[in-house]
C-alpha cells in the first residue's frame, strides 16, 4: 500500500497534495497536505498564475 505523507507536517495525505518544487529534478520536489500548501496556492492565485475554479496552471 502507498501512503503519502505531508513533507511539513508528516501527516497522512487522504486527499489530494499540493505538489511544490523547483526546476525539473525531482529531488527539489515537496508533497503537501491542503492545510500546509495553502500559501502556496494563496501565492500562485493572487499572481494570477493558477485558476481559482480549478487549480491548474495556466498556458503562459
Amino acid at each position: 500500500m502507498f501512503v503519502i505523507k505531508c513533507d511539513f507536517c508528516k501527516k497522512e495525505v487522504k486527499g489530494d497534495t499540493v505538489i511544490a518544487g523547483r526546476g525539473v529534478f525531482a529531488a527539489l520536489k515537496v508533497e503537501l497536505c491542503e492545510e500546509c500548501g495553502e500559501p502556496i496556492l494563496k501565492f500562485l492565485q493572487r499572481n494570477k498564475i493558477i485558476d481559482k475554479n480549478n487549480k491548474e496552471i495556466k498556458k503562459l
